[in-house]
């Protein structure tokens, strides 16, 4: 058997948890950082292109 009986996550005390566990800081994600910035900037290409080159991508569409 476990030390302490299991209480359900919605019965604990919240600040008695923050008070027993010293907060280590995080460590920065630099992967998720870096696969961000080129999502954005792949977002702004793909947005781009479609707004500059309307007119041949709408011709198979059948405007």
């Amino acid at each position: 058997m476990a030390d302490k009986p299991f209480i359900a996550a919605r019965l604990r005390n919240p600040a008695e948890e923050a008070a027993a566990k010293p907060k280590a800081k995080a460590k920065t994600d630099w992967i998720g950082g870096a696969c961000a910035i080129v999502a954005v900037i792949l977002a702004a290409a793909t947005a781009a292109v479609t707004y500059l080159e309307w007119d041949p991508l709408t011709k198979f569409i059948g405007k």
